[in-house]
Parts: C-alpha cells; structure tokens; sequence
C-alpha cells in the first residue's frame, strides 16, 4: 500500500479531518466571541451613541440659529449704513442752510 511520511492514506485523512474539525471550531470560538465582545461594547456605548446624536441634533439648531442672526446682523448693518447716509445729507443739507443764511444776512 502506498504511504506518505510513513502514514497511510487513510490515516493521512483522518490527520486532515482532525486539523480541519479543530480550526473550524477554533474559528468559530474566535467569531462567537467577537460578536460578543462587539454586543457588549455596544451595550457599554450605547448611552454614548445617544448623547452624540443629541449632540448633532443640538448643533445643527445652533448653527441654524446663528445663520439667522448672521441673517439679521447683515439686514442691521445694511439699515445702518442707510441711516449713515441718510445722517451725512442732512449734514451736507445743514451746511447749505447755514451757508446760505450767513450769505442772507450779510446782504442785511
């Protein structure tokens, strides 16, 4: 009969289906644990994983909140301006007033 390494081939697959029955069993432990492991650390973090979502949520409102008085801030500083401008003609409106008073009561 023929042999390898001085075992038989029947032995030699009986070697082989040990080897494989122990790897996929040690297999199996390292993914069962895995999946616990990772159920575990979820079940650990999972206030956590709320507090961040509330975190977002929060966030986003203010963000929303300071674009909007970005919004008003930008309306405000365009009236002022306006109110700026309107203040200088009256000024300049002032001056020709005086001016022209002076000039009317150097006439007198």
């Amino acid at each position: 009969m023929h042999t390898l390494l001085g075992y038989s081939w029947a032995e030699i697959a009986s070697i082989m289906a040990i080897i494989s029955v122990l790897f996929s069993g040690i297999y199996w432990l390292i993914r069962h644990g895995a999946k616990m492991l990772n159920n575990a650390i979820s079940a650990g973090t999972f206030p956590l994983q709320q507090q961040s979502k509330e975190l977002k949520q929060q966030s986003k409102e203010l963000i929303n909140a300071i674009k909007q008085l970005s919004g008003n801030f930008e309306e405000q500083h365009k009236s002022l301006k306006e109110l700026r401008d309107e203040v200088e003609q009256h000024d300049k409106t002032i001056l020709l007033h005086d001016e022209k008073i002076k000039r009317l009561e150097e006439r007198k």
